[in-house]
């Protein structure tokens, strides 16, 4: 029995549904008229509305196919049917129930070759919440016709968002315009969600009613049961709130635009880099690249004439102490924009394009990154603004100090050591004191949005960071040899500049002053720091006083998406220079 293997909970379902009713015939939701009628009826209410909404019988990838019902029918109706799922126990059921009947393979849509299609026809039921949007749509860039190309979606979607609890699925709004930004048209929005609904309800009854023949037969425990029947209730809550919805929705498309939208991977760093050094005039070599972007730190939206990239809006997965728990924020940079990039597009230009797309696959409520942060100057904001995509939420000052003459500020209580950050690994003890040091820095700004500064990413921000050295210093007491703080050190031409401090509030003012003498003896004359308006003071001695320089340089928030409001992070941002990508 393939179906007992199928991935959960797709398991429960098939299963549940050949106990109760004696035939599995799809595995989707049902559109039903009545709460008490058989699954099956209303799945098949469901699939004649998906019918009704294909184009005539052309070249169709079906991708997600449950049992393969629909595929089989769509062969029989005279189209040139392909299907897809991950699945292998799915694939096998297809197979046994169908044989030659049905083409199928085993593949994902965002691993499956160009060379198997084109396609005219792309349909997605329940298999469009798995795969992100900007994928989905780059995989019917690569796989569907260039002229006259149909997507069918028919899914949940969230349909609004009021809190970082409503997740799970794909905004609505932001899904239909991705498709209209990537040059499809929405030919058909039905709302379903009513009747759709009460397949959840069913689902909850049937698990209920068949629990000891499901623990019985399948591969689930009670707890995994339970958990599904939770789920539900939460799922329904949602409908009935209006926050979740489901929807058959038709796109289309005539030809494929000139200028393509898309995400850029490792693979397309040269191209990344190429722009980079036309935008900004100084390369960015591969290890940093490597370093901003891989392994899954960085992601980034651009715009493609063939092969050569005219727009990036890139952004990288930064650790945030937020009320009292880490969340993970996005730190924007690297914006940039071709001059040429905006020929031949509409109202919507090219940066618009590529901000708008990042932003909705990246933050907000719902997303991988609940807030985004960055250092536009206020200029760049500006355009930001009037596209509907940031809010100021405060701003970067520089201070700059002298380096003291050498007879002052000698503190016998105190001495200075260098940090072989690079070296730094969880079994030596000077992890355990960054650690305690960055703890006890987070419990006294307990209302910042603090960007982490443990051991580990320290290490990855100024140990890995290519072409580019920093020092870094420890501040302990001489008696007992407890540390206090630590701080970080760029030294240029003709000044240093200080990147970051990490320790309790109350220490940070003599870390600057420890770091004051740490200038004086390279021999450069001045000492500066960039830090946030809302925290300057923690840093800033009144009886020894910074010149302070607002730089122009703003911290914004997104508000493109639903998220936290502008008010709710107004003033509470501690960063520094070590919190930016470039410096």
């Amino acid at each position: 029995m393939n179906i007992a293997q199928f991935a959960f909970p797709l398991n429960v379902y098939a299963r549940m549904l050949e106990l109760e009713e004696g035939r599995v015939d799809y595995l989707h939701y049902g559109l039903f008229e009545h709460v008490d009628e058989p699954v099956w009826r209303a799945q098949e209410r469901a699939t004649r509305l998906l019918w009704r909404a294909l184009p005539p019988p052309c070249r169709v990838l079906e991708v997600g196919i449950g049992v393969g019902t629909t595929l089989r029918k769509l062969g029989e109706a005279g189209y040139r049917a392909f299907g897809i799922t991950p699945d292998a126990a799915q694939l096998g059921e297809v197979r046994a129930r169908h044989g030659d009947a049905v083409q199928v393979a085993q593949s994902t849509l965002e691993t499956l070759h160009a060379h198997c299609g084109p396609w005219d026809l792309m349909l997605l039921q329940e298999s469009a919440q798995y795969i992100e949007p900007l994928a989905l749509f780059e995989a019917a860039d690569r796989l569907l016709a260039p002229v006259d190309a149909t997507i069918v979606v028919m899914d949940e979607f969230a349909l609004r968002r009021r809190g970082p609890a409503d997740t799970g699925l794909h905004d609505l709004d932001a899904f239909i315009a991705l498709a209209q930004r990537m040059g499809w048209t929405l030919a058909d929005d039905q709302d379903v969600s009513a009747s759709a609904s009460g397949t959840v309800g069913a689902i909850c009854r049937l698990v209920q009613r068949q629990r000891e023949t499901l623990l019985r037969e399948l591969p689930v425990t009670g707890a995994q049961l339970d958990t599904l029947i939770e789920a539900g209730r939460r799922y329904q809550a949602l409908y009935d709130e209006g926050i979740y919805g489901y929807r058959l929705l038709r796109l289309q498309r005539r030809q494929r635009p000139a200028l393509r939208l898309g995400a850029v991977a490792l693979e397309q760093a040269p191209a990344m880099r190429a722009l980079f050094e036309r935008i900004f005039e100084r390369p960015m070599s591969a290890p940093e690249w490597q370093w901003k972007y891989g392994d899954g730190r960085g992601h980034a939206a651009g715009l493609w004439r063939g092969d050569q990239l005219l727009a990036h809006y890139g952004g990288a997965t930064r650790a945030v102490h937020m009320d009292g728990q880490v969340v993970a924020a996005c730190q924007i940079g690297d914006v940039m924009v071709s001059p040429d990039a905006n020929a031949g597009l509409g109202r919507q230009g090219a940066l618009q394009q590529v901000s708008a797309t990042l932003l909705e696959q990246q933050i907000g409520w719902g997303r991988q990154h609940i807030v985004g942060y960055g250092f536009p100057n206020a200029r760049a904001l500006r355009v930001a603004q009037r596209l509907g995509l940031y809010a100021p939420v405060d701003r970067v000052l520089q201070l700059d100090w002298p380096a003291p003459p050498a007879h002052r500020w000698r503190d016998h209580l105190v001495s200075v050591e260098s940090v072989d950050i690079a070296g730094v690994r969880p079994d030596l003890p000077i992890w355990l004191t960054l650690q305690e040091l960055w703890q006890a820095m987070c419990g006294g700004l307990p209302a910042a949005l603090l960007p982490v500064r443990d051991p580990a990413w320290l290490r990855h921000r100024y140990g890995l960071r290519p072409d580019v050295t920093y020092r870094v210093y420890l501040l302990r007491r001489r008696i007992g040899g407890r540390a206090i703080g630590a701080f970080v050190l760029r030294v240029h031409d003709d000044h240093v500049e200080l990147m970051d401090l990490i320790g309790p509030p109350n220490v940070l003012a003599s870390l600057v002053r420890a770091a004051r003498l740490a200038t004086q003896a390279t021999g450069r004359a001045c000492l500066h720091a960039w830090i946030t308006a809302s925290h300057v003071h923690w840093i800033d001695d009144p009886a020894d006083p910074a010149r302070r320089t607002d730089l122009d340089v703003q911290v914004p928030t997104c508000v493109h998406t639903p998220g936290p409001t502008p008010d709710s992070l107004r003033e509470r941002w501690f960063l520094m220079a070590g919190d930016t990508d470039f410096r």
